[in-house]
Order: C-alpha cells, then sequence, then structure tokens
C-alpha cells in the first residue's frame, strides 16, 4: 500500500514536469492504476473487516471533510490532529484504533481514504483530458519540434 500510494503521487509529480505529451499520459495513467490498486486495498481492509463502505454523499463524509478543510493557500498547511478529527466523529482520543475493537474508527479512516482517493481520481481524469485535448489542438512535443526543424531548413534555404 505504501509502494502504490508513493507510485501514485511520484507519477503525477513526473508526469507534471514531462514535455513529451505521450510520457505525460502514461505517467498519468501509471499514477491513475497505483491510485485504482490503493483504492482496492481499501476496499479489501473494508470487506476483511466486515465494514461498510460509504456513499459519496453519506453524512459522515460531509462531516469528515468539514472537519478536514485544508488552507486556502497551501504555503501554510492547517491540518488538524488525528484527536480533533476523531473527536468530532464522535470518537474518542488518538489511539481508538488501538483501543477495543476499534471498528468504528477504522471504518471512518479508511472510508475517508477511499474518498480522497475517488476525489483525486476525478481531478487526475480531468488533467489526462486537459493534456489529450491540448495535444489534439497544438500537437505533441516531437511533433512540434519536427515543425520548427522543417520550417528552419525552408527558412534557410
Amino acid at each position: 500500500m505504501k509502494q502504490a500510494s508513493r507510485s501514485h503521487k511520484q507519477n503525477i509529480v513526473e508526469g507534471s514536469s514531462e514535455r513529451s505529451t505521450s510520457t505525460k499520459l502514461k505517467l498519468y495513467d501509471v499514477a491513475k492504476a497505483s491510485a485504482m490498486e490503493l483504492l482496492e486495498d481499501y476496499e479489501d481492509i473494508l470487506r476483511h473487516e466486515r465494514l461498510s463502505r460509504w456513499l459519496k454523499n453519506d453524512p459522515r463524509l460531509f462531516k469528515l471533510r468539514r472537519t478536514i478543510e485544508f488552507s486556502p493557500n497551501p504555503s501554510i498547511p492547517s491540518f488538524p490532529s488525528i484527536s480533533s478529527v476523531l473527536s468530532s466523529l464522535g470518537l474518542e482520543g488518538t489511539r481508538g484504533i488501538r483501543r477495543g475493537d476499534g471498528s468504528r474508527e477504522i471504518e471512518s479512516i479508511v472510508n475517508y481514504l477511499v474518498d480522497l482517493i475517488v476525489r483525486g481520481g476525478y481531478l487526475l481524469d480531468r488533467q489526462i483530458n486537459a493534456v489529450e485535448d491540448l495535444h489534439q489542438r497544438v500537437g505533441g512535443y516531437s511533433e512540434n519540434l519536427l515543425k520548427k526543424r522543417l520550417a528552419y531548413r525552408r527558412g534557410t534555404q
């Protein structure tokens, strides 16, 4: 799971800095595949523990999203503590997973992570569509280099 989540992030970072459109799209596809692998792992946890997967409009997810709001200024991190997140859900303390059976805590945390993966996947899909649209309108990196080379040759002959 650690490797899938790292691969997801790293391929997005690498893809965003890539000049070649086809390589950019390949890296984004690998990132998406890693996210789907991670999503499947989280769904396995829910199935194995016999916990429910919340729907996207579940009130518990809305409550979590309101609790974990990110600062509009990315240079100023504003992450709430785990204990404040769990207490906002009516779950006590930071060691809730180790206390008792911990199923409510596990269900909340895993469902929030599933929600993040699904919402991140939506954003990645939009990025992929934007790159494909740009490629269709403007062309790819190699194609544009060839056009520049041919224009250069026409201008010097």
